[in-house]
């Protein structure tokens, strides 16, 4: 297997990445194919552990199973994306081959690129030379999808004209409500708000709530309805 070369950095900056893998023998492989960029590793199974070292360690990328005990995924990267010390830091996220709608939560949740399983140890150590040479990541959830080129030039038109329409702010137009969790009752946290709409006449906004112990939810405030995204 021909390893991918070290990215560039100075002397003085260490490579660090954290790999959150509860299956050890395949966390191992992983590891063993990131020892060629030169980087320090830091090997958690659950991601309770993987959010305390990413919070104390600050490590340069970030590689998590989608399906980790304890804290899963999505839920991984929604806290990892709220806080101050780890909102820039790429991560790589890995969801199990067939798996769709875990691969559309962790994107949802904020992770830079999604690996399908089974996941090459070399693509693995290629996608985290190619974040490290990126630097800081621009949260996807904001970013436009690209449209295939494929698609008739009618339809792309129409696709680019509603992205436009659409965005993600954390300063709405409208007051996001204070709300409470269906489930526990306790306070739903507020994330982040997407405005769009079919046109400029008929706007829209929909509000993104996290419950630590259910999961995130949306309310749309055209309806007033709140719904359950992703349970914990």
């Amino acid at each position: 297997m021909e390893h991918p070369a070290p990215p560039h950095r100075s002397s003085s900056s260490t490579l660090r990445v954290l790999v959150a893998e509860p299956d050890a023998a395949a966390r191992r492989v992983y590891v063993e194919a990131l020892r060629p960029l030169g980087c320090d590793a830091i090997e958690v199974a659950d991601g309770r552990e993987a959010l305390v070292e990413a919070l104390v360690r600050r490590p340069s990328v970030i590689v998590i199973e989608s399906r980790l005990p304890l804290v899963n995924g999505p839920a991984l990267c929604e806290i990892l994306r709220r806080d101050s010390l780890t909102s820039t830091v790429p991560i790589v996220a890995m969801a199990p081959d067939g798996g769709a709608a875990d691969v559309e939560r962790v994107r949802r949740a904020g992770a830079t690129s999604v690996l399908v399983k089974p996941v090459a140890a070399d693509t693995l150590a290629q996608e985290v030379r190619r974040l490290c040479e990126l630097g800081t990541v621009v949260h996807p959830f904001i970013t436009s999808v690209p449209i295939e080129t494929s698609i008739p030039a009618s339809r792309k038109r129409i696709a680019n004209s509603k992205a436009h329409m659409r965005c993600t702010t954390t300063n709405p137009p409208e007051l996001p409500p204070a709300l409470r969790c269906p489930s526990c009752d306790g306070p739903l946290m507020y994330e982040r708000s997407h405005l769009g709409g079919v046109n400029d006449r008929q706007p829209e906004q929909w509000d993104d709530y996290l419950c630590p112990a259910c999961g995130t939810f949306e309310y749309r405030h055209r309806t007033r309805r709140l719904r359950e995204l992703m349970p914990r």
